[in-house]
């Protein structure tokens, strides 16, 4: 892809930003297609993507949801190079994630007593652990009879249909074990070496009870969450059991934060690189027979893509109204200088954070997307290798392909002033 000319002439102030500016990186909720911010962040760790001018990206503030926040958690806590990292990320996807040949199924969820098992290979070279599995799903399958049975036989005694009644008592979740999840997060996210690291991380979840959104900051994962939180925000509502925190049930944070910019924001960053893994909704193919998971997940995209638009818009105002009132002489450099006058409303707010100690900074917000479908709503649970491999991929190859102009990255009206005149000629 060739860049447009205003993106060519955006090069050297991106590359000045990489080098200068607050980084964060903001992964969003998604599933298996989390796979695609691998990619991504490979390429911005190359410094091969047009995203940082060239430069290799240096970064100091790591958020995210779901799927997200286990990969973020993961590149908070590399003592290394964040290309290092992200070659460790990646294998990690490739050879513990994925479903491999040498694997027995996947390692995020397990189908409780799937009999496959016992024809798979890669189940069959430890067969310890495939008894120990079958074991404890049978001792599950046991315990859920036992819970539920009491309330189909009130509705026999009740006169009520029996039929109904146990249909209300099914939890589809209870097809699926987290077992792999947790072992995941245990051997792979190190809270010895987020505390060692430098850099910044926060990790959203979901109140279940209360439906309010939260934000674990590093502080709290590591002097009293740990890894609990991580498990919080990648309990998927009808697929993982909610995690016990806080006196409350806590599940997936992309219900309500599937891309948190907010929390990137209060820690300080400059400019953030927003990685979500949902296609434009009118990309998404539509059905010639409609079905509930496809419905479903037409939903979601529509309702994340509304509050990833209304996030951008609040950032990308913000700009204009800091421009503004550095230009009116209200503020320079985010100190107050003079009254903004009883007309100019959002100016005073700028003013107010300025005499606050609090003031608003210039935002640069690139955003990184899947040029084309990932795949139907199936394959936010299509862990297989091919699929692993094809994201990632396909995730590096956007990232070499990211153009601002496109993309329509927020910008600082004085960064795309600048712009302009590197490109006017001379």
């Amino acid at each position: 892809m060739i860049p447009s000319a205003q993106q060519a002439a955006l090069a050297p102030v991106l590359a000045h930003g990489a080098r200068e500016d607050r980084q964060a990186v903001v992964l969003s909720s998604g599933g298996a297609n989390g796979a695609y911010e691998v990619g991504v962040l490979r390429a911005l760790f190359e410094g091969a993507s047009p995203a940082t001018g060239g430069v290799p990206l240096s970064v100091d503030v790591f958020t995210g949801t779901s799927v997200g926040a286990y990969n973020a958690a993961f590149m908070a806590q590399a003592q290394g190079t964040g290309l290092e990292a992200s070659r460790a990320l990646e294998q990690v996807w490739c050879q513990r994630i994925a479903d491999t040949p040498a694997s027995c199924g996947n390692g995020v969820y397990r189908l409780r007593a799937d009999p496959s098992r016992w024809t798979d290979p890669g189940c069959l070279r430890h067969p310890v652990d495939l008894l120990l599995s079958t074991a404890a799903d049978t001792a599950f399958w046991a315990q859920y009879a036992l819970q539920r049975a009491p309330y189909v036989l009130n509705a026999v005694i009740g006169n009520r249909d029996p039929l109904i009644e146990a249909i209300k008592t099914i939890d589809f979740a209870a097809l699926f074990s987290e077992a792999p999840l947790d072992a995941l997060i245990r051997d792979t996210i190190d809270p010895g070496l987020l505390a060692r690291s430098s850099k910044d991380l926060a990790v959203t979840a979901t109140d279940w009870v209360n439906g309010r959104p939260r934000v674990f900051s590093k502080t709290e994962i590591l002097d009293r969450y740990g890894t609990d939180a991580i498990r919080a925000s990648t309990a998927i509502p009808g697929i993982f059991p909610p995690v016990w925190l806080d006196g409350t049930w806590m599940v997936d944070g992309g219900l309500l934060m599937s891309t948190p910019l907010k929390p990137a924001i209060d820690a300080g960053s400059d400019v953030l690189h927003v990685v979500y893994v949902d296609p434009l909704v009118v990309d998404i193919p539509f059905p010639d027979l409609s079905t509930s998971l496809d419905t479903l997940y037409r939903v979601y995209v529509i309702v994340v893509a509304a509050n990833m638009n209304s996030d951008l818009l609040v950032a990308q105002l913000v700009d204009e109204d800091l421009e503004l009132a550095e230009r009116l002489g209200v503020v320079r450099q985010g100190r107050p200088q003079r009254d903004a006058g009883p007309g100019l409303r959002r100016i005073r707010r700028v003013l107010q954070h300025a005499v606050a100690g609090e003031p608003y900074r210039p935002l640069t917000i690139h955003r990184y997307r899947p040029r084309k479908p990932l795949g139907s709503a199936d394959a936010l649970l299509d862990f297989s290798l091919d699929h692993i491999t094809a994201t990632i991929a396909q995730g590096y190859q956007d990232a070499l392909d990211h153009d601002c102009v496109a993309e329509q990255c927020v910008l600082p009206p004085a960064v795309a002033t600048e712009a302009r005149l590197e490109h006017q000629p001379a």
